[in-house]
């Protein structure tokens, strides 16, 4: 069959007839081989703009914390709070014995509990409010504290801190405090503390938002509000997002799902056990780095996702070819892979 002389296609030139047909297949193509990875990019971008909605909020809270601290508010909140519900225990613990349905106090009693101590507890009480609104007001936030240099902790919701805390607990030296000083936070900006650790407040493994407070130019204390690894696998990844896994800068596992850790040759990802208080800083091992990881395969495609900034990574495993997609998350400098197999 002959076309007809009207025929728009017959009179492009050649060239561009090609480039028109190529342009047209390659686009279609590109819009189904992207459908996942869009999704991908969706939830990368909500994480994103939530999490920086967050350590916005803890940088307003170190703010307000700082106004408490000015000699006068100070004096002015303490003398309307009764000391009669707060509680000096046998173990130098100063904390508030009752469950109000407002936060909890733990002074560990590394610094020895004196008038001026207690002062500060009284005379930032009105932090109970904000504490309890910022959870109320974020869904991904589960807890919300301020900590004084004194091992003073105000945190919310209530708990028992005497079952849980540990007496003469040196709070400045876990990394949810020390990681807002000076030598770690020049800019005395609100950062995140975005390896995840174990919560001595019983939370299990999270991340953090912290921010300094600062009165003369010297350090008084560090809020904080957590966000728990579970409360992230359970708000970003639903069950159609099931091939996801979520990693730190260091290339260490944030989240995955429990069918994945055979496939990338982890051990299984389980939560921690409290079998006694928490001492120090406790983060994941190397075994779940993928760039330490025992199998090559997997230690070669961190590699080039990591090291040669890769956004797609086709490599094979026990006989499967495994496509891997990348997005960055810039607020906790995360990265966001998509399994395909």
């Amino acid at each position: 069959m002959n076309p007809s002389v009207n025929s728009p296609i017959k009179r492009l030139p050649a060239c561009l007839l090609v480039f028109v047909l190529c342009f047209s297949c390659g686009q279609s193509a590109d819009k189904n081989a992207s459908v996942d990875d869009r999704r991908l990019i969706e939830i990368a971008n909500r994480i994103n703009d939530d999490f920086s909605k967050i350590r916005e909020e803890v940088s307003k809270l170190a703010e307000f914390t700082a106004s408490l601290y000015m000699p006068e508010t100070m004096a002015q909140n303490a003398s309307k709070i009764d000391p009669a519900g707060y509680k000096l225990h046998d173990n130098g613990v100063f904390y508030k014995p009752a469950d109000d349905g407002k936060s909890a106090v733990f002074v560990s009693g590394a610094v020895p509990v004196n008038e001026e101590i207690k002062k500060i507890v009284y005379g930032t009480e009105p932090l109970e409010i904000r504490l309890m609104e910022i959870v109320e007001k974020y869904p991904e936030v589960v807890q919300s504290y301020y900590n004084d240099k004194n091992s003073y902790n105000r945190i919310y919701p209530y708990f028992d801190v005497i079952t849980q805390y540990e007496p003469k607990m040196d709070i400045p030296k876990y990394n949810f405090y020390y990681l807002a000083d000076g030598n770690h936070n020049p800019e005395k900006k609100a950062v995140w503390v975005k390896e995840p650790y174990v919560d001595p407040a019983g939370r299990g493994w999270m991340v953090s938002a912290i921010a300094p407070v600062y009165v003369d130019g010297e350090l008084e204390g560090v809020p904080g509000l957590d966000v728990t690894i579970n409360t992230i696998t359970d708000r970003y990844f639903d069950k159609e997002n099931a091939d996801l896994v979520l990693l730190d800068a260091s290339g260490t596992v944030v989240s995955i799902q429990d069918h994945l850790t055979t496939l990338l040759s982890l051990p299984p990802l389980e939560n921690h056990k409290y079998l006694e208080t928490i001492r120090s800083d406790t983060y994941r091992t190397d075994d779940y780095n993928f760039l330490k990881s025992r199998s090559r395969e997997v230690r070669g495609m961190a590699q080039r996702i990591f090291q040669e900034n890769q956004a797609e990574v086709t490599f094979q495993k026990d006989g499967k070819t495994l496509r891997v997609t990348s997005v960055n998350i810039p607020e906790l400098d995360w990265k966001l892979l998509q399994i395909v197999y």
